[in-house]
């Protein structure tokens, strides 16, 4: 696989998820100026950002960092569910159960 830099797969993650540079930044609480300077490898953003950028991108981190890294369907959505408040994950893995159900599985 070809070597992707890590703040170009932060900007490739940002636009496979239609959001622009400023509504990134707003989510990140952060400048747009700041954003920009992540995206361009000029500043490193710190661990929190990188957490806050692969939840908006539905990314894992891990996806950031390697580049063969394959995430599995079930890590993909006990990452998706990290932030949810306790209530909302059963609710969600309630549904999640009665697809399965349904599918047959």
């Amino acid at each position: 696989m070809i070597k992707i830099e890590f703040h170009n797969k932060i900007r490739q993650a940002r636009i496979e998820s239609h959001i622009n540079q400023t509504q990134m930044a707003n989510k990140l609480d952060i400048s747009r100026q700041t954003y920009v300077d992540i995206e361009k490898g000029i500043r490193i953003p710190r661990a929190d950002v990188i957490y806050k950028i692969a939840i908006i991108t539905t990314k894992n981190i891990s996806h950031f960092f390697y580049d063969d890294y394959q995430v599995g369907d079930i890590n993909q959505i006990g990452f998706l569910l990290t932030n949810i408040p306790e209530e909302r994950k059963k609710w969600y893995l309630k549904v999640l159960k009665k697809i399965i159900e349904f599918e047959g599985v």
